[in-house]
């Protein structure tokens, strides 16, 4: 297939469904589908797709699985689920209060742990939710995804760091499997949607008069001109004053139709003009305070210059020394524009990622060789959704000092977030490998493992885990898990893993 015909599909698979596929990834799919089907030429292919005919929207469907990620676990980013708790959902309710509706709907739902984690969110903020009108519809291209999510059956995967109270509470134990209750499943319907092709609103399919949609990595999959053509049906579905939520910096340089943006440290909501006479106003910053800090959808907090374990300082000595002949020194003291890099780490610590990502980078400019601010600006990137730099300033700490844990800790959970699980389980075992008292490594390192089906293996690794909290105070806090003890994770560690 030549690079004409690849941009080709490109475009005609991008018209259709909006998602924007990398070239190696199309290419090896659309061979494959060709010869399934006995077509010389991609011109074939195509044309076949455009019939309006049952065997043409089967295989549009299964084009869909095969190219979108599906990944997603319940309460993703505990940060945003926060503000969708403690601000958007509360202030809905309360506004609703006298007509008793709530109407919500999850575009791009996946397999179905977000409209059911909004759902348990609405049970527990509603004692008298049977008394509401309570609509929750979710939806997505990839129909098998859909059909999943209304089984409610979910493995362990599915439960990262979820309160263990929660899976108590609304998940009865199933052949290994965790199935969701009845009484949330009935919350939530689920239909077949494409954001560039369908119409929104849609009456017939109850999805309008929405009162608050949660959109979130879905635009990262797309071009330009389809975020923009998707963005002013969303807007158009929302009540005057509903609200949008997409995933961090999704929407960074798109026109907002009709959308007023709101800052707080987790995340940028957007509200629908009350008035849609009224101008937007200029992006209105409200920064409260938070001792949630969010990377890449999980809670984490790297301290910066953290004191090195006796095991650490002795391995990192004899490598250091091994290497310091053909290796430029890392710059660890602070030099030109102190006052800078103080900023950036003030900034990062109120939410206010980029302004923390501005300073800092004007810090580097006069100091290229500073591995904190390296690390810093990665996870400052990190924050507001752009891994690609994010990944970049991890390469720039680690040509700095190959030594340090926290790049490759960054960058295992990009390629987490990209789907590329080689490469996250590598990073995790360099972190081991560096610091092999770096309890979220192995326990991450694990569920990757049980996902992937080597549960032994993951075993393996919690125990490992228990074993160093258990040697460590209740009350020291957990490296990189930002706001969680020794005691609380060895806690759930035990009880997850039934390992005592």
């Amino acid at each position: 297939m030549n690079t004409l015909s690849m941009a080709y599909v490109q475009e005609f698979i991008s018209a259709h469904t909006g998602l924007s596929v990398g070239d190696k990834d199309l290419k090896s799919t659309v061979m494959s589908r060709m010869k399934d089907f006995g077509f010389g030429h991609v011109d074939e292919y195509c044309r076949f797709l455009q019939t309006d005919t049952p065997e043409s929207k089967d295989e549009w469907k299964q084009l869909c699985q095969i190219i979108t990620t599906g990944e997603s676990f319940f309460f993703r980013d505990k940060g945003q689920f926060q503000l969708i708790r403690n601000t958007i959902l509360r202030e809905l309710i309360e506004a609703n209060r006298d007509r008793r509706t709530l109407r919500i709907w999850s575009a791009g739902c996946s397999t179905g742990e977000e409209p059911y984690s909004i759902a348990i969110t609405v049970l527990e903020l509603l004692p008298d939710v049977n008394l509401w009108d309570v609509t929750i519809i979710g939806t997505d291209i990839n129909e098998d995804a859909i059909e999943r999510a209304r089984r409610g059956l979910y493995g362990d995967w599915s439960f990262r760091m979820v309160d263990p109270a929660i899976i108590d509470t609304y998940f009865k134990r199933r052949k290994g499997m965790y199935e969701l209750e009845e009484r949330v499943r009935r919350m939530v319907v689920f239909r077949q949607g494409n954001l560039i092709r369908d119409s929104y609103p849609d009456a017939l399919a109850g999805i309008c008069d929405i009162d608050f949609i949660i959109c979130r990595n879905v635009f990262i999959y797309f071009q330009p001109e389809n975020i923009a053509l998707a963005l002013g049906k969303l807007s158009q579905t929302l009540n005057k004053g509903g609200y949008l939520i997409t995933g961090h910096a999704e929407l960074q340089s798109i026109k907002l139709s009709g959308l007023v943006p709101i800052t707080y440290p987790q995340s940028i909501i957007y509200r629908r003009l009350v008035d849609t006479t009224d101008e937007p106003q200029p992006q209105q910053i409200i920064f409260k305070p938070t001792k949630q800090i969010s990377i890449i959808n999980v809670q984490r907090n790297v301290r910066i210059n953290r004191p090195l374990s006796a095991q650490q300082k002795t391995t990192v000595g004899t490598k250091t020394a091994a290497a310091a002949k053909d290796k430029p020194k890392a710059v660890w003291a602070l030099s030109v524009g102190e006052g800078l890099y103080s900023e950036a780490q003030a900034l990062y610590k109120e939410g206010k990622y980029p302004l923390a990502i501005e300073k800092a980078t004007k810090f580097l400019r006069d100091n290229p060789r500073h591995c904190d601010a390296h690390v810093l600006l990665s996870r400052a990137y990190a924050n507001t959704g752009d891994l690609k730099r994010a990944a970049d300033a991890c390469t720039s700490a680690m040509e700095i000092d190959s030594l340090r844990s926290e790049p490759y800790y960054m960058l295992a959970h990009i390629a987490e977030e990209q789907g590329k699980t080689e490469h996250a389980m590598e990073m995790f075992k360099r972190v081991i490998y560096l610091d092999a008292r770096c309890v979220p490594a192995y326990v991450e390192l694990s569920a990757i493992y049980e996902h992937e089906g080597d549960p032994k293996r993951g075993v393996k690794l919690v125990e490992a885990a228990i074993k160093i909290l258990e040697g460590l105070p209740a009350d020291s806090a957990v490296e990189f898990y930002d706001g969680v003890m020794a005691g609380e994770l060895l806690a759930h560690l035990r009880k997850s893993s039934k390992i005592k």
